[in-house]
């Protein structure tokens, strides 16, 4: 399945994508990372303006990807797509409210304790930023099948 192309959910499996889920979520952070790193130093930043730099193409990262594609990269290398709970595709403002919530999943700091404990309290596994965006994140359909 190809990165730019918005795959067919498998609806139903989102009680079984959670190590995906935390999987994915590095491999998004090592990318937003590695390029963030690349403009700050081209720039010639600050640490402090730097890391502020970096929160900003994080945010828009998953918003940009979640809403046009369905997934960020991550989600595509783990088999992984975000649609709402009703199977329709993400779009950018169901995606813009999952990636601000994500400030309040990541607490307390990087652990990313509180939409931990938010996955494995909701039947559907959703953190906090998918409570709000009537969101899930289940597996995507095999090759071929597209939204």
């Amino acid at each position: 399945m190809p990165l730019f192309e918005r795959p067919k959910p498998q609806m139903g499996t989102q009680g079984d994508v959670v190590p995906r889920r935390i999987g994915a979520f590095v491999v998004n952070l090592i990318i937003v990372a590695v390029f963030g790193g690349l403009v700050t130093g081209a720039l010639s930043l600050s640490p402090e303006a730097g890391s502020g730099v970096i929160g900003l193409l994080l945010l828009l990262y998953f918003i940009v990807f979640e809403g046009t594609y369905g997934k960020t990269p991550g989600k595509h290398l783990l088999g992984l797509v975000v649609v709402t709970r009703r199977g329709e595709p993400c779009e950018y403002r169901e995606a813009a409210i999952r990636s601000v919530l994500r400030i309040i999943d990541g607490l307390p700091g990087a652990l990313y304790v509180v939409g931990l404990i938010a996955i494995y309290l909701t039947d559907d596994r959703q953190r906090l930023g998918d409570l709000a965006a009537d969101t899930v994140v289940v597996r995507a359909a095999e090759r071929g099948e597209r939204l």
